[in-house]
């Protein structure tokens, strides 16, 4: 290879070094609120909180059914771009209780990042229906055997959710468009719509996120070979000034 093409290949080589340095990125916080319940107070207590209760206990030593969601930061977590990363739990409590039940209720979660030292805060809104099931039927709601399995202690509950709205947003960070992605919540390892939370049992599902990234513009070929010439130029300039 000769001096020409050896000067401008290193130029290209750096240019793409440092065009793929990877940002630094952390999730700082994330919280959840519960908003516009159905029915509403004093039916559901806890609105504009991270849990709601509701219900009146039909066992003796039972209490409230309820949601809860706690967000996995902070402490600050690094994530890596194209990684699933953990936003926060969503937890039902589930116990026998008398109607009149939760039917519907809202959940607005806020993700705080920073990419490369710039903060950015995504908000996300997902809907929750729930069915309270009559615990006697047979069969039960889900069509399983009352007394066996989900079914154990008195026929499952289903809670169905499905993000709303800000299901992702962008940021433009030194000539890189970075996409936050909400991906939804996960349950026994998959993405899920809804799931059946055995009567007097607790049950999670957790809510993941995915971050890309994607420059403006990437340099054509021939602004890559202009960037190199113009290095080859300032080699053969320095080398005229010293033979001078």
């Amino acid at each position: 290879m000769n001096k020409k093409l050896l000067i401008a290949s290193a130029a290209v080589a750096l240019f793409a070094a440092g065009s793929a340095q990877a940002a630094v990125i952390q999730l700082t916080g994330v919280s959840g609120i519960w908003t516009a319940t159905n029915p509403v107070s004093p039916a559901v207590s806890g609105g504009g909180t991270n849990e709601i209760r509701w219900g009146t206990p039909a066992i003796f030593g039972g209490q409230q059914s309820g949601y809860r969601f706690d967000g996995s930061a902070p402490p600050a977590v690094n994530v890596n771009e194209n990684v699933d990363f953990n936003l926060g739990t969503f937890t039902h409590y589930n116990w026998p209780i008398f109607e009149p039940s939760l039917n519907t209720a809202q959940l607005t979660v806020e993700t705080n990042l920073t990419i490369d030292g710039m903060a950015e805060t995504i908000y996300s809104v997902f809907e929750f229906e729930h069915w309270e099931t009559p615990n006697n039927a047979r069969p039960c709601a889900d069509g399983g055997t009352n007394g066996v399995g989900v079914n154990r202690n008195g026929c499952a509950d289903r809670v169905t959710f499905a993000l709303n709205v800000g299901a992702s947003d962008s940021f433009l960070i030194d000539g890189v468009n970075y996409f936050v992605d909400i991906s939804g919540f996960f349950y026994n390892g998959a993405l899920a719509s809804e799931f059946w939370t055995k009567e007097e049992k607790d049950n999670d599902a957790t809510l993941k996120g995915v971050i890309t990234s994607r420059p403006v513009s990437v340099p054509e070929p021939s602004t890559l070979a202009l960037l190199g010439l113009g290095l080859l130029g300032f080699g053969v300039r320095k080398r005229m000034a010293k033979a001078a």
